[in-house]
């Protein structure tokens, strides 16, 4: 009986629900701008899709609720069985990946191994795209990239297959690479092996990628029987290593079956809309394998359904290769019968499917279920994070009134020691979250001594004109560590270059205080705030990398004095000196007795016949202009020592800004200084 339809229906749509065939085949709904959001089979066309539409259906099933209201037109395609619809289903679903469909996540970033069998002397290579145009071989996707890196190494040495990238042959043979010499490749570069012998090791190779251990030891033996019988006993001897390497891989990855049947363990475990599915390869008697896929269920599927679509959209990508003797499954399939025929007619062979429910497989099949529920549980966590990221970037720009989400963040901020070795950084955050890939820091070049905020008009305008020669999109936000006056410079560098409306703002750190242009007004946001946590996080990231930077570039200057010139003066002594007197300038003008109190008499006498022996000790020689105290030659510390004016130095009067803390742990001086204050000199 055919229940009513719900509703007035568009007449397009009503039409073609009207004019469906009762023969097997595939359905395609779309939506109003006609793409397609869900592909399904059907073994009577008419009536499973009208039931999408009725009455009954749409009170009690997800699926009908959510179709019925963005079904906008419909496609379909007849076939001849169940079984030839299923493999099409499966196609359309991988081509066209509906919104409202089981979705095994894009595992396009995962890499696959692939063997360039394309090549006269394959290699193994790392790659993120496989492709059935060629004639090369992949293996993958592989989750584990270490494990899969280390397989690459493991079977370059055992089966000495090359790791170059030279395209051969070569019209002239060369030397041979360290490689060759280590036998861990034969020297196809050098014709000192021919295409069929190499292309020998690399069919060994690729019968270990897919698990068949047995027959890659039968192999090797029959070979090494074969040399030694023609006393050939260096091959025999190093076919035999070969062997006991492949012995040494297999028990890493010998598991107790009681079986050599070859089969795949699949569970699936699901959390409302997301669902993981584990697959444990088991070839020979031995792991080969270990995936899981991260699956959406828009519909809330559930894990029948998910398993059902996994296996039929799985196995039909992965090709002949990939299906094994035997499925063992944690829950049952929707289509047995048609799954184990497509998967029959894959395979060339008979396929059996299991649920077991007690004894040995079913203690297997439970542990793999147990793993595959601990990775749900990690990818609905993981999502949860990033929802919460998200939620910061939506508050924030509802806070700050922008136009759109601030998912690209740029942070600046100086940093200098008593305005000597000033630096800065750029950090980046993308949806939320740092990406330290696009970190950048900059040495200041055209200010000299503290001028926070024309050292931040000269790295922004750096950073803007960079962007505009390259091309590249602007932040959605740039954020000023500092108050008015940084925000000031950087508002005029984005004016000049005609970017007035670029989003940016300023942080000021005592009371929280975020700067917008053109208004006098902090505006000042809850310190609960999710926006202000996240904008705090972005400031405190540049402060982190400015100061680690301008660090690093005061221990080269600590490294690196006249004191490394005097005779049983050492980096521990070196240390102890500065510990106590703050800077080599101050080192040179203190008084024997001092330094004798600080290392020694010993030590004290050999710096002053050091300092009065050094040519030029008896006249002031100026510094060169714009060096900083810590690396001025030691004449023109000498002179400022007399009292003389040197370029670049402090007036007479004033206490002398040094380049070296008090402590190796102190922090450098950070943004601007009073006017008419120097900083206060360390242990002054």
């Amino acid at each position: 009986m055919t229940h009513e339809l719900a509703g007035a229906l568009p007449a397009a749509l009503q039409a073609k629900l009207d004019a469906l065939p009762t023969r097997p085949g595939v359905y395609m709904m779309k939506n109003a701008k006609g793409e397609i959001v869900y592909i399904g089979k059907a073994v009577n066309l008419r009536n499973r899709v009208r039931s999408y539409f009725n009455n009954r259906s749409q009170t009690n099933h997800l699926a009908s609720t959510l179709l019925r209201a963005v079904a906008k037109d419909l496609e379909w395609i007849i076939t001849d069985n169940e079984v030839e619809a299923l493999i099409l289903e499966a196609n359309l679903a991988n081509k066209h990946s509906p919104r409202y469909n089981v979705q095994l996540k894009d595992d396009k970033h995962f890499p696959y191994i692939k063997v360039t069998l394309g090549e006269p002397y394959p290699r193994l290579v790392v790659t993120r795209q496989s492709s059935t145009k060629t004639k090369d071989m992949y293996f993958g996707p592989y989750t584990n990239v270490r494990a899969m890196r280390k397989t690459i190494n493991l079977l370059n040495k055992v089966f000495r297959i090359r790791d170059c990238d030279l395209k051969l042959p070569l019209d002239q043979p060369i030397r041979p690479c360290l490689s060759y010499h280590l036998k861990r490749c034969d020297a196809p570069c050098a014709n000192l092996t021919s295409p069929e012998a190499y292309r020998h090791l690399v069919d060994q190779a690729v019968l270990l990628l897919k698990g068949k251990h047995k027959d890659l030891r039968k192999e090797l033996e029959r070979r090494m029987g074969q040399a030694a019988d023609a006393d050939r006993f260096e091959e025999a001897g190093r076919i035999r290593d070969q062997i006991r390497d492949l012995e040494s891989v297999s028990e890493q990855q010998k598991v107790d079956l009681g079986t050599d049947a070859s089969k795949d363990l699949i569970a699936a475990a699901r959390t409302g809309k997301l669902a993981c599915i584990l697959i444990l390869e088991i070839r020979d008697g031995y792991v080969s394998g270990r995936r899981h896929f991260e699956v959406n269920c828009p519909l809330e599927q559930d894990e029948d359904s998910i398993i059902t679509e996994f296996i039929k959209g799985y196995y039909v990508r992965q090709g002949a290769e990939s299906v094994p003797r035997e499925l063992i499954l944690s829950h049952s399939t929707l289509e047995e019968e048609n799954i184990q025929d497509v998967l029959r007619g894959l395979r060339g062979g008979a396929v059996d499917i299991e649920i077991p429910q007690k004894g040995e497989k079913r203690r297997q099949i439970n542990l793999a279920l147990e793993n595959a529920k601990l990775l749900v549980a990690e990818m609905v966590d993981r999502r949860e994070r990033k929802n919460r990221q998200s939620y910061r970037v939506t508050a924030l720009q509802e806070d700050l009134g922008l136009a759109t989400p601030p998912n690209r963040i740029e942070g600046f901020d100086i940093s200098h020691l008593s305005g000597t070795d000033t630096v800065a950084s750029q950090v980046v955050f993308v949806d939320g979250k740092p990406s330290k890939k696009d970190y950048r820091h900059y040495n200041v070049k055209t200010v000299e001594g503290i001028d926070d905020f024309a050292s931040m008009k000269e790295i922004v305008g750096r950073r803007v004109r960079r962007l505009i020669e390259e091309k590249q999109p602007f932040p959605d936000l740039i954020l000023i560590d500092g108050g008015k006056g940084q925000l000031g410079m950087a508002v005029e560098i984005l004016r000049e270059a005609g970017m007035p409306d670029q989003p940016i703002i300023g942080l000021a750190k005592r009371l929280e205080e975020i700067f917008l242009p053109g208004q006098s007004e902090p505006l000042l946001i809850a310190k609960t705030s999710p926006s202000l946590q996240l904008l705090q996080q972005v400031r405190d990231e540049a402060h982190r990398f400015a100061i680690t930077f301008q660090r690093s570039k005061r221990k080269q200057h600590i490294e690196t004095s006249w004191l490394d010139e005097i005779e049983g003066v050492g980096a521990k002594t070196k240390m102890k000196l500065l510990q106590a007197f703050g800077s080599p300038a101050a080192i040179e003008t203190a008084s024997e007795g001092e330094l004798a109190k600080a290392g020694g008499k010993a030590l004290a006498a050999r710096i002053r016949a050091f300092l009065e022996g050094k040519p030029g000790a008896e006249k002031g020689i100026d510094s060169p202009e714009g060096v900083s105290p810590v690396s001025a030659p030691l004449e023109s510390a000498k002179a400022a020592a007399r009292g003389e004016q040197v370029p670049g130095a402090a007036p007479a009067g004033e206490a002398v800004s040094e380049a070296v803390p008090a402590s190796p742990q102190a922090a450098p001086t950070e943004g601007p200084v009073t006017p008419g204050k120097s900083p206060v000199t360390p242990g002054a």
